[in-house]
């Protein structure tokens, strides 16, 4: 399937040579919704504003749909949609239908389509009772409705969403991506291209994401697949009565082990998460807890929380391995 958005060691340098992106080369697909998911700082979106041709590459190349973003920056704009997560375009006096209506005329949607294109945005992120309410008037989710509805109002194949959900309570959260899905990518086949630092949005939503860390990709891949790239290792949630006030520390020194986090402490007792990278370290962690005065209660395999590794891993591995 031939990609619609390529980049080719695409790479900004700011003056004084901070450098903010490093060589990425994407392969974006028609149709799919891809993450950029990584620590703050590490670039995500300023290959975003390079995509939509806010900012100018330093070197490399990006295309979409067709069209240089370098060269032939008003045909990228006229397919692309925008949502950020701070956006204050909107003239506060104006209703929400008359800004889409100014938007509308400004992306070129002919004047004979413009009133119907309002109101299938409006209706589609649940604001068409809101349609004359002065923009300043609606809350800060409903804004940020507003602004996805916004950039869908000439209807482009593609989509950039910038941490589009930050505004909204978990429950409209929930709708908006669920829309995203369903309708934008499932429906009417566009492409999502969406950014964010909450491994949470990844799960069940994204069809491939890049990690980045230290303004470069360091793994590309379905959230499957990048959970395959770790590192095997078992994780237990482990209950201990009494035991003394170093025992994290004391099982953390146990060979095999990679992690022991405290996750609750009680009167009498503690709750550890015990992340295992060698499972025959078992044992060894239980004999542990019993010479820091200790007793399990109980224990369990959990879930191994492998999208939050995920990020974690590459962040520290290439910190340490790649200059």
């Amino acid at each position: 399937m031939k990609s619609i958005i390529v980049t080719q060691e695409l790479s900004k340098t700011y003056p004084g040579g901070a450098r903010a992106v490093r060589d990425v080369s994407l392969a974006i697909r028609p149709g799919e919704i891809f993450g950029l998911f990584g620590p703050n700082g590490a670039g995500k979106s300023t290959i975003v504003r390079m995509l939509t041709t806010l900012l100018a590459p330093t070197s490399g190349t990006a295309v979409v749909a067709g069209h240089d973003v370098v060269q032939e920056p008003l045909a990228v704009r006229g397919v692309i949609g925008l949502v950020t997560a701070d956006e204050r375009s909107f003239y506060g006096r104006l209703s929400a239908a008359q800004n889409l209506a100014f938007y509308a005329a400004m992306q070129n949607v002919p004047r004979r389509q413009i009133r119907e294109r309002v109101t299938a945005v409006l209706d589609l992120f649940g604001l068409g009772h809101k349609r004359d309410a002065a923009a300043q008037s609606l809350s800060t989710g409903q804004k940020q409705r507003l602004n996805m509805a916004r950039a869908l109002v000439h209807d482009p194949p593609i989509l950039f969403l910038d941490e589009p959900t930050k505004s909204m309570d978990v429950q409209t959260s929930d709708l908006v991506k669920a829309l995203i899905r369903e309708k934008l990518v499932g429906e009417q086949g566009k492409t999502v291209v969406f950014i964010s630092h909450e491994l949470y949005e990844m799960d069940n939503f994204c069809d491939r994401a890049a990690i980045l860390a230290d303004s470069r990709i360091r793994a590309i891949g379905t959230p499957s697949e990048l959970g395959a790239m770790l590192p095997r290792r078992a994780l237990y949630r482990l209950v201990v009565v009494s035991g003394d006030a170093g025992m994290a520390a004391r099982m953390t020194a146990v060979p095999g082990v990679e992690s022991v986090i405290e996750v609750s402490r009680g009167a009498s007792a503690a709750a550890f998460d015990v992340a295992l990278a060698d499972e025959g370290a078992w044992l060894e962690v239980m004999r542990t807890v019993a010479e820091g005065n200790g007793r399990v209660e109980s224990y369990r395999r959990v879930d191994d929380e492998s999208l939050r590794r995920v990020v974690a891993h590459f962040s520290e591995f290439t910190a340490r391995k790649i200059p």
